[in-house]
């Protein structure tokens, strides 16, 4: 079992969420962008609330976090739901909150005293614009963070899969 403790209130449920950003147990939703992780048997995942649950000012924030272990390794992915002209922003929060938020940093210490292995951290934007390779790698220099993928996705489109980058 993934321990979250005190922060087991901001996760995500397959039924009777109440946290806005949940659509099921492991999917991620906000105005038409959605992200799921899916997982199979023998592993486990959870899906954690930040803006507005785990962080609850108004200092820069990510949308949430996944919580993954298998069977040879654990990941925490942070996510970022953003609209086509605020990619550059996401970039900008999610770097703040690895580097700046110490809930965050108390959830990734947690997460790796919590049995064997060590915790591969990683950043994805989930959003209906793209960008191109070097506009990608630019931000990713000035914000000094590694963003995995930047998954499309609007309301008339298939909903990506977060596993592919774990």
């Amino acid at each position: 079992m993934i321990d979250v403790a005190p922060y087991e209130h901001c996760v995500c449920r397959g039924m009777g969420n109440r946290l806005a950003l949940c659509d099921g147990a492991l999917i991620f939703s906000e105005q038409g962008k959605k992200v799921r992780l899916a997982v199979k048997s023998g592993e486990e995942a959870k899906a954690l609330v930040l803006d507005g649950c785990v962080f609850m000012d108004n200092k820069l924030k990510c949308d949430g976090l996944f919580l993954y272990r298998g069977a040879t390794k654990k990941v925490a992915m942070l996510v970022e739901l953003k609209g086509a002209s605020e990619i550059p922003h996401a970039f900008k929060q999610l770097a703040y909150v690895r580097r700046s938020r110490p809930e965050y940093r108390q959830l990734i210490d947690q997460f790796a005293a919590d049995g064997a292995g060590q915790v591969i951290e990683k950043a994805i934007i989930v959003s209906n614009g793209i960008l191109n390779k070097p506009e990608h790698e630019a931000l990713e220099k000035q914000y000094n963070i590694r963003v995995a993928a930047i998954l499309h996705s609007e309301a008339t489109s298939p909903m990506p899969d977060a596993r592919q980058y774990l």
